[in-house]
């Protein structure tokens, strides 16, 4: 088997916004200090993962629509295929999720993943297996479908070797492109290169909260991101313009994360240690909506003083909001 190894020339532009990126992710990471449980961001990245990956692929569900599925409501008024490709997505997030520790992908993980994110969402089949004609992707045209399975697999161990010493932002971009680039599957390519490049992510430590939403940014300039991938695609120039492409929107993700830190963070510059129960208790608020103490006892086994005890931190910090008075008080997320 021929050893895949990318070659690539990167401006010292790349570099610079390697560091930027360094930067933005301590600033991240330090923030997320004060709050060492942010259900509520946690919850939005993966509903924009979602719908951003799917939307680049044609899918009509709107953002608050992906958020609903993830509380388990109904996204009425869409095509089926529409709605099954966003809860395959939210799905497939939540499998990686599960092996963001595993030490290498294998090639039955690409298979499952294509399974998890296709099945009853894509246009043309198989699932699950590899294709057995040849594709084109608008200008791009995949491998020859013989070739494609060792493609992969000489993939998988530059992924699994080689890159595990390239910076994560480098390592995932270069999976991503050239996953897209084999297109080993009929359909589903696109969204199973980007997981893909998510996990790889989450495998490097990079989103150790899962609180970055790379697929929304790469949604709001579709056309770009498409030019980008063709470039290197159809048009063969050297992979480090698509290495400072995905760079600059790692960068602006990660921004984008500070600022939704920042609208929830408790304004005090004191790390707030929280117990067992309080984030039990702030995750529960995070899919329940609100609750009244009663629900809060119940919920975490305690007496109702004992959960006004759970509470009285969590709202003096202003992690929980209170609303009401007397009986009709209850307790919600800001």
């Amino acid at each position: 088997m021929k050893a895949y190894n990318p070659k690539f020339n990167v401006s010292a532009r790349v570099y610079r916004l390697l560091e930027e990126i360094g930067a933005a992710k301590e600033r991240v990471q330090s923030s997320l200090v004060k709050l060492p449980w942010v259900p509520s961001l946690v919850k939005n990245a993966r509903a924009r993962m979602a719908w951003g990956s799917t939307a680049i692929e044609g899918c009509t569900l709107s953002l608050e629509a992906v958020e609903g599925l993830l509380e388990g409501k109904e996204a009425t008024g869409y095509p089926d295929l529409h709605v099954q490709m966003a809860k395959n997505y939210l799905k497939a997030l939540s499998w990686i999720t599960k092996r963001e520790k595993a030490l290498s992908i294998k090639e039955a993980d690409i298979l499952k993943a294509h399974k998890i994110i296709a099945q009853g969402a894509v246009d043309e089949g198989p699932v699950g297996v590899y294709r057995k004609e040849d594709v084109r992707a608008g200008l791009h045209v995949g491998a020859p479908w013989k070739n494609a399975p060792g493609l992969v697999r000489e993939l998988l161990e530059w992924l699994n070797g080689p890159a595990k010493a390239m910076p994560a932002v480098f390592s995932s971009a270069i999976l991503h492109l050239r996953f897209a680039e084999i297109h080993p599957f009929r359909d589903g390519n696109g969204r199973v290169a980007r997981i893909l490049a998510t996990w790889d992510l989450y495998r490097k430590g990079f989103d150790t909260m899962h609180v970055f939403a790379l697929d929304e940014v790469l949604l709001e300039n579709r056309n770009f991101y498409i030019k980008n991938l063709q470039r290197v695609q159809v048009e063969g120039e050297d992979l480090g313009g698509w290495l400072e492409y995905m760079a600059e929107s790692i960068l602006e993700t990660l921004k984008r994360v500070e600022k939704r830190i920042h609208s929830i963070a408790p304004k005090t510059n004191t790390p707030i240690a929280l117990t067992l129960r309080q984030e039990k208790l702030l995750k529960h608020l995070s899919e329940k909506g609100s609750l009244r103490i009663s629900d809060i006892a119940k919920h975490l086994g305690v007496t109702v003083p004992g959960a006004h005890y759970v509470l009285k931190p969590l709202l003096n910090f202003g992690l929980i909001k209170k609303t009401g008075s007397h009986k009709n008080t209850r307790y919600s997320l800001p």
